[in-house]
């Protein structure tokens, strides 16, 4: 069986209503490794039919870590994102989203930043050559304030996107798989249960130790989790 006949194997179990099938087919694809984003999406699609949930999640991130503004891998995250939440009921305050800086510098794709700060580039250094050929008056006066104004966007846009290139450099990142997985003190099963994280919530991942991953949340909560409950990205 070549990787093609088990994809399409896959998908036709998908289209049949099998899901069950169709993620243990498209997971043995994945096993290979095969990165793409269509593979992601599509398993993520069939855990998302099977309610699982954070699976799901886990695989649109992947897609869109690929492809970065899929529209359909991006209806899909927030959709199953709005069915975690409506199940969950004892959420932990600060627990999803993150800084107000790491936020932003998440909110476009990084080609997207990357567009834009050049943009701004060449229109505010057009702006400043073009005051050179501008007589003094209301004319000049305006320029000046729209060159300034550009300035300021085209620093912003570059500190969003240096903030997205070192997120993407040095935070590693996970997504939580299970529905509800307790969180240790320590690095084993008899430690103090501190606190609980439910399916598709984005953890930074911090230190290891054998089969156990240190977790921190955006409001500075930390513990330790079983590796197999964590999905990385």
């Amino acid at each position: 069986e070549t990787v093609d006949q088990a994809y399409a194997a896959a998908l036709k179990s998908y289209y049949a209503g099998n899901y069950g099938e169709a993620v243990a087919g498209l997971e043995r694809v994945a096993a290979i490794p095969m990165h793409h984003e269509d593979l992601y999406y599509n398993l993520g699609c069939s855990y998302f039919r099977l309610d699982k949930l954070g699976p799901a999640i886990y695989n649109f991130e992947r897609a869109l870590a690929l492809a970065e503004g899929a529209e359909d891998a991006e209806f899909n995250l927030k959709t199953a994102r709005a069915a975690v939440n409506a199940k969950v009921k004892d959420v932990l305050k600060g627990a999803e989203g993150g800084p107000w800086w790491e936020t932003l510098s998440r909110a476009l794709p990084l080609g997207g930043f990357k567009v834009m700060f050049l943009l701004l580039w060449w229109l505010a250094l057009a702006l400043f050559f073009g005051l050179r050929f501008m007589a003094p008056g209301a004319g000049r006066t305006g320029m000046i304030a729209t060159g300034a104004l550009v300035w300021l966007l085209t620093v912003f846009c570059g500190a969003l996107l240096a903030g997205r290139l070192y997120l993407n450099a040095n935070v590693r990142q996970g997504i939580i798989l299970p529905d509800r997985v307790v969180v240790h003190e320590g690095p084993a099963p008899g430690t103090k249960e501190t606190f609980k994280v439910h399916a598709g919530l984005r953890v930074s991942l911090r230190s290891e130790e054998n089969e156990w991953i240190r977790i921190r949340l955006p409001n500075g909560l930390e513990g330790w989790i079983q590796q197999q409950s964590l999905g990385r990205l």
